[in-house]
């Protein structure tokens, strides 16, 4: 039976970079959901032995606002573990308004082995990026660092990834 609290960062890291293919594309359109717009995949590794969901969220009001992410599901049921997510700003977060906050900044979360053992959130720590700015920018980040097919990138992605100055259409399903 999988234990995350036993989980180190070597496995984590292997997790992240197995080479991955769409199991259950998402949905062409986002679906609005309150106050988000939202997109749900599944992801196998290659080789089959294990399973991902991924999922994308944007605020509606707040287009910086957002978050996509990868969390492994272990095959005997217990419960899945996020192990990446990459978000744009909500300083909201830091009551203490700290603008050097990481929540203040585009920032990715990685679980570590050191968050699980102190019983917190696995992907609780978060690091301030320069690698995206806006929720398509994260998203052709997001699939490249979580290693996703390039053929399936394309198949099942492609409006999301294609990149404009102004996106007239973002919000419309």
């Amino acid at each position: 039976m999988f234990n995350f609290y036993e989980m180190t960062n070597a496995e984590i890291e292997r997790l992240i970079n197995l080479p991955k293919q769409v199991s259950d594309p998402p949905t062409k359109s986002w679906r609005i959901e309150d106050l988000h717009r939202r997109k749900d995949f599944g992801l196998v590794s290659k080789d089959g032995d294990a399973r991902f969901r991924a999922f994308a969220r944007q605020s509606t009001r707040f287009a910086e606002n957002f978050s996509i992410g990868l969390e492994y599901e272990p095959d005997d049921g217990t419960e899945s573990i996020t192990l990446l997510r990459c978000n744009g700003p909500h300083g909201d977060f830091n009551r203490a308004a700290d603008p050097t906050h990481p929540h203040f900044h585009t920032h990715i979360h990685t679980a570590t082995e050191a968050a699980i053992e102190a019983g917190r959130r696995p992907e609780s720590m978060a690091v301030i990026t320069t690698e995206f700015a806006s929720v398509k920018e994260a998203i052709r980040y997001f699939l490249n660092a979580v290693a996703v097919d390039a053929n399936d990138q394309a198949r099942y992605f492609e409006e999301d990834l294609r990149l404009t100055l102004f996106d007239l259409t973002e919000f419309q399903s």
